[in-house]
């Protein structure tokens, strides 16, 4: 998987992608039975990726592309590697929409086109340079990566690792670890049950909504946005503050431990457990109780 600095790399050098020729599509459905285990790989340079789920021990292969460009479905081993081939151009669009088993793991890398995942039951690694992902589900290792596209979750079981550039990241109901980064977008992390959490952006706010385990861990981080945190009525926590331009708002009462030059602050909530840091630059920083 493409690191998101060498993501931002690639779009400029597929810019030329918008405007390209689309031709007449042909249709294409092909259903190939897998073995248990067995994980899909997917690499698409144009063209939106639809992902659905059955009870089936088969993948199924429908979509449209060009004249003259074929599609390879090849199995090899615990492999399922599904590419196209566009001669003269890889700016012809193929679009796919696949049914897989639930259990199935995934991995997709697309330059330009959105990603639509639901009903899975299994990890991913998902990348798409120039398009939104979005997941419905999900367990194990969740890896998710976009430039200029938004992240979305909902459901997963499993932990969940979310990078974009340019747009923002949203996570609802998630039941494992959390990992959200972002340049210029906010982060919102609803319904959240996991011990490590981190969540950061450079121009954006953080949103969490979420468990506060006695043993775990929890970092949100904006430089120029606030940051918004609402935590169980009986938890309790260890809080290290900081900010420079920004104001720190709590809704209910505290045991202020230490104040440092430059707006640092710690303090205890309740009777302590959990660690939570806080940090922004340029914007307020508030705590609330779930139904303040």
């Amino acid at each position: 998987m493409r690191s998101i600095r060498t993501l931002a790399l690639t779009v400029a050098a597929w810019g030329t992608l918008v405007g390209a020729a689309w031709g007449q599509a042909v249709q294409m459905d092909r259903t190939v039975e897998v073995q248990p285990g067995t994980r899909l790989q997917l690499d698409n340079h144009f063209g939106d990726v639809t992902i659905r789920t059955w009870d089936r021990a088969a993948v199924r292969v429908q979509g449209s592309h060009p004249v003259g460009t074929t599609v390879d479905v090849q199995p090899s081993g615990s492999i399922l590697q599904i590419e196209a081939d566009r001669p003269g151009s890889h700016n012809n669009p193929v679009a796919y929409t696949l049914t897989v088993p639930a259990d199935m793991a995934i991995e997709v890398d697309l330059v330009q086109g959105n990603v639509d995942v639901a009903g899975t039951r299994a990890g991913m690694n998902i990348t798409s340079v120039h398009g939104n992902i979005t997941v419905v589900g999900g367990a194990d290792v969740l890896t998710l990566e976009s430039v200029q596209g938004k992240v979305t979750v909902t459901g997963a079981r499993g932990r969940v690792q979310a990078e974009t550039v340019n747009q923002g990241i949203e996570l609802t109901d998630i039941r494992g670890d959390v990992q959200a980064q972002a340049v210029n977008g906010r982060i919102v992390l609803r319904g959240i049950d996991a011990g490590r959490v981190a969540a950061e952006t450079v121009n954006g706010s953080v949103t969490y909504q979420g468990s506060i385990r006695s043993d775990g861990w929890y970092r949100f981080s904006s430089h120029n946005g606030g940051i918004d945190l609402t935590m169980p009525a009986n938890a309790g926590a260890v809080f290290t503050a900081s900010t420079f331009n920004g104001t720190l708002q709590t809704g209910f009462p505290v045991t202020l431990r230490e104040a440092k030059e430059g707006k640092e602050f710690s303090f205890t909530v309740g009777s302590g457990g959990a660690r939570i840091e806080l940090e922004s630059f340029n914007g307020t920083m508030s705590i609330q109780r779930t139904g303040q």
